[in-house]
């Protein structure tokens, strides 16, 4: 009797689970961005010197502003622990920025902000793009340039700006050139050939001989090594706006900072030329950092 039984109930079952279906796996979280953009205001912005130089810089700033906004948005906003952050080397013996423009630099999602969703986000959008204006407004107001320390900035403050569990990107907005005023940099740190600057009479000796890069390597040239290890970070850098003194400068430029960011565990590092053109810039930086979308995100 108990097997006619099971025999009568399983066709029962079956018809009772027609049109059932799998629930669809859930999708995982994107994994947060975190952007850091380090701002050398150093003479390239100066108006003497390169009077369009500071609207470039922040035409750059509002299209990262705006790969960020593209990025938050994945997350509906109020699921988004994405971050940016500008940043702004100090300049040897020259006044400091002021701690309000700083702060007004920053921008990511606390609770209260993620709850207020798209309208509080915009508010900071607009906050961040004002703040950029006021601080090019105020470096432009400078009597003197020294040289932005971005050697300093990866060696004091870098480590604060990364974030474990992120993807973290960092794009310099720079010439490329790290020097400073002559009494500065004769005090700067150096170890035998190793510099916290680039030396420009050096580049200039090695743009005049061919077999440059041996002897780079056999003297053991390079910027001085700061002792931090950022590779569990998996930083991507990129540098743009590469405003070149000399066309052949640019080679050995690139091998001062490759090898230094390599140093700190940097393997993934990027180099875009001005003369590629402010639409170009835009366009490596779109490629820099790929806006990650998820089918569960409407």
């Amino acid at each position: 009797m108990k097997a006619i039984g099971l025999v009568f109930l399983f066709p029962l079952l079956m018809a009772g689970c027609s049109g059932c279906t799998e629930p669809p796996p859930e999708e995982p979280p994107l994994t947060p961005t975190n952007i850091i953009v380090i701002l050398d205001t150093s003479d390239r912005v100066s108006k003497a010197k390169h009077p369009n130089q500071a609207q470039k810089d922040i035409h750059i700033a509002k299209e990262i502003v705006e790969i960020f906004k593209e990025q938050v948005s994945q997350s509906s906003y109020i699921e988004s622990f994405d971050r940016l952050a500008f940043a702004v080397p100090k300049q040897p013996n020259t006044d400091p920025i002021p701690a309000t423009l700083i702060d007004g630099l920053k921008m990511w999602s606390t609770e209260k902000s993620r709850q207020a969703g798209a309208p509080a986000f915009r508010t900071k959008q607009a906050d961040l793009i004002q703040a950029a204006d006021q601080l090019y407004q105020f470096v432009e107001m400078q009597n003197q340039f020294t040289g932005a320390d971005i050697w300093d900035w990866f060696r004091s403050s870098g480590e604060g700006y990364l974030k474990q569990q992120m993807d973290n990107y960092i794009i310099c907005v720079s010439d490329g050139y790290l020097d400073f005023n002559a009494s500065i940099q004769h005090n700067r740190i150096r170890r035998g050939k190793k510099t916290s600057y680039i030396p420009y009479g050096q580049v200039g000796r090695f743009r005049e001989n061919p077999n440059w890069e041996q002897v780079f390597d056999a003297e053991g040239h390079g910027l001085l090594e700061i002792g931090k290890d950022f590779s569990s970070f998996d930083v991507k850098f990129l540098m743009v706006e590469m405003e070149l003194r000399h066309m052949g400068d640019y080679e050995i430029l690139v091998k001062y900072w490759d090898l230094w960011l390599q140093s700190m565990g940097i393997t993934d590092t990027q180099f875009e030329r001005t003369e590629s053109g402010t639409l170009a810039v835009a366009e490596k930086i779109r490629e820099f950092i790929p806006i990650k979308t998820s089918s569960a995100v409407p």
